[in-house]
């Protein structure tokens, strides 16, 4: 007889179990946020009268990328999942061949229905803002694909090049799906006024944050029009360096131990106004006097670019610390929500050679995002700054058994989390009927 290397042994049952009852109460929640009305009105219905209806698409594909769902051939983890299936009331779930012929007959429309979407469920996610200054950060991301028709990136790599945009607490107000040739630095001002026409009438951005892709006069110029303040990294030329060389010695503030900053005013060619720059200058190691004369033009030109960071800005109010800090925290906001989305969300990987289809799913991605900031608004404070990753540790893999007896069904999980689970649903309640 085979053996083990622990005494305990293995059978199997007919019960309905589920290793995803978080997801459970997240299915619930989104049905409470009328999530199924919105795809049916907003995205092409089918025209077969028993075809697929777009909720019977999104749905369990959010359910999936929630799940940790990496490749569309995981949407069959949802669709055997009968526990699942059975508390949220699904029916019917799509094949991953079936997803793939979705995206491609409606891709540039269910983009649009997606959009609309998201700009609906803005509207209550400023409410949590609770009259902070709204701050819009947008910045490209390399989504590395070997696809046929993918475009070589200046990455040296083929792929596509989104444009992202958020705002406060990282929410992804609009995304731009641009092939991968296209430069991060193209159209950034079209993207702004795209991300303005997300907010509700009424309400516009209070500042802009962006790499120096944005650092361009007629951002500039727009921002000082619209009475945005910015702060962009600036692009260090030559000019600019002989700015930074006039700074005098007794000018340099002392930032951070290894940090000293000053500023001047400057203008570009094209601009309406001057604007404050912002010098950042690093202490590194120097280069040896007797060394110069055998270093390259190019070797110098990099190591003075790593000495100095200047920050360009129109706020004329905050003390150069405050623009820093201001200016860095965009690390938080977009950077490292860009990596929440293509890494937590999987948005890393496109399931089609399409383009348009593959903008779709895109933007189901960052659905998908959006409603995880929403869905953690109704969790414990403990759970607020938590990744998805670890909400799928300790939320999402619950596991649980569902019972069904004289038409009443019932789930059931370890006593630990039953108040946790409980509570979870009474507040995703009232949210609804708000």
């Amino acid at each position: 007889m085979p053996q083990t290397i622990l005494k305990f042994g293995l059978e199997s049952t007919n019960e309905k179990l589920t290793p995803r009852t978080g997801i459970a109460i997240l299915g619930e929640y989104l049905k409470g946020m009328n999530l199924e009305n919105l795809c049916n009105t907003n995205i092409p219905l089918a025209k077969h009268p028993n075809g697929y209806s777009p909720f019977e698409f999104i749905y369990p594909l959010i359910l999936m990328l929630h799940s940790g769902g990496r490749v569309l051939d995981d949407i069959k983890e949802i669709r055997l999942d009968t526990a699942l299936s059975t508390l949220l009331k699904i029916k019917n779930i799509p094949t991953a061949s079936a997803f793939t012929k979705y995206f491609h007959k409606h891709g540039l429309k269910g983009e649009t229905g997606i959009r609309s979407i998201n700009k609906h469920y803005l509207k209550q996610f400023l409410k949590s803002l609770k009259n902070k200054d709204l701050i819009l950060d947008i910045d490209a991301t390399f989504i590395e694909a070997h696809k046929n028709t993918a475009k070589w990136s200046y990455k040296d790599a083929p792929g596509y090049m989104p444009m992202v945009g958020h705002i406060n607490k990282g929410w992804v107000i609009d995304a731009d799906f641009r092939d991968g040739n296209i430069a991060p630095a193209d159209a950034n001002l079209e993207f702004i006024k795209q991300c303005q026409q997300q907010l509700p009438c009424g309400v516009k951005f209070d500042r802009f944050r962006a790499d120096s892709a944005s650092y361009q006069a007629s951002i500039f110029n727009y921002c000082d029009k619209e009475e945005i303040l910015f702060t962009v990294t600036a692009k260090k030329c030559k000019t600019m360096f002989d700015s930074i060389y006039a700074i005098k010695d007794s000018e340099w503030k002392q930032l951070t131990k290894r940090e000293k900053v000053a500023e001047f005013i400057y203008t570009m060619k094209d601009t309406d106004n001057a604007f404050r720059i912002i010098v950042i200058k690093k202490d590194i190691t120097p280069t040896l006097p007797t060394l110069e004369e055998y270093i390259s033009d190019e070797v110098m030109a990099e190591y003075e670019d790593e000495i100095y960071y200047c920050i360009a800005t129109n706020d004329n109010d905050l003390a150069p610390e405050e623009i820093i800090k201001l200016h860095r925290q965009r690390g938080e906001t977009s950077e490292n929500k860009i990596k929440e989305l293509k890494n937590g969300f999987n948005m890393s990987y496109l399931p089609t050679s399409d383009f348009k289809a593959n903008s779709f799913f895109f933007a189901i991605g960052t659905l998908a995002y959006n409603l995880f900031l929403l869905f953690k608004e109704i969790l414990d404070s403990s759970f607020q700054k938590h990744t998805v990753k670890t909400i799928r540790y300790k939320l999402y893999n619950i596991a649980g058994k569902v019972v069904s007896h004289a038409r009443k069904i019932t789930l059931k999980v370890n006593e630990q989390f039953q108040e946790l689970l409980q509570n979870i649903r009474y507040r995703a309640y009232e949210e609804s009927v708000q």
